[in-house]
């Protein structure tokens, strides 16, 4: 029931950023066309160290670590768990999972593959509770918060790839390689 609630939440979160994310889309990708790179740097939108920046937040990665495959918790298979915290940087509320899904996007090397991964139900450990507590509230301008998401892994050994864009459709910021060892 929790992972049905979970997944939904998700996705109502992307199509409602996917809908925001359209029109910034555009006006960004206009600012591209005419800007030299030096020029969309000080526009503020990027992906560098461990930090996203976009028009209506900004995202720092806190930390990841990979949870066994336990049933007691929900998790059928191993996950990626990854904190972050957001700030809201627009003027009006949103949420720190919305900002993640619209914009982070996670692959791992298969055999002959490049596997996207899915998001796995949100880790139950005690320990993640100050990330779980406010994921889905919405963050007031000028506001931040903590959240947590975690991704079913297709194994524990090959590194992921995290790739940051400007929201869902947008342009790719950049990306990180995270080894699971």
């Amino acid at each position: 029931m929790k992972k049905l609630l979970s997944l939904g939440v998700l996705t109502l979160c992307s199509v409602t950023l996917v809908a925001c994310g359209s029109n910034n889309k555009s006006t960004d990708e206009k600012k591209a066309e005419t800007n030299s790179t030096s020029q969309k740097k000080s526009d503020g939108v990027y992906f560098k160290d461990d930090t996203l920046k976009i028009d209506m937040a900004t995202l720092k990665l806190l930390s990841t670590e990979v949870l066994p495959a336990d049933e007691n918790l929900l998790r059928e298979k191993p996950q990626l768990a990854i904190t972050y915290e957001v700030t809201n940087d627009s003027k009006e509320p949103i949420s720190a999972s919305t900002v993640w899904i619209a914009c982070m996007g996670l692959t791992q090397e298969g055999k002959d593959t490049i596997n996207k991964l899915t998001v796995g139900m949100t880790p139950q450990d005690e320990k993640f509770a100050e990330y779980t507590e406010h994921q889905l509230d919405d963050i007031k301008p000028g506001g931040t918060a903590k959240a947590i998401i975690s991704y079913d892994l297709e194994d524990t050994e090959t590194p992921v790839v995290l790739k940051a864009n400007q929201g869902m459709a947008g342009k790719e910021l950049g990306e990180k390689t995270i080894n699971l060892k």
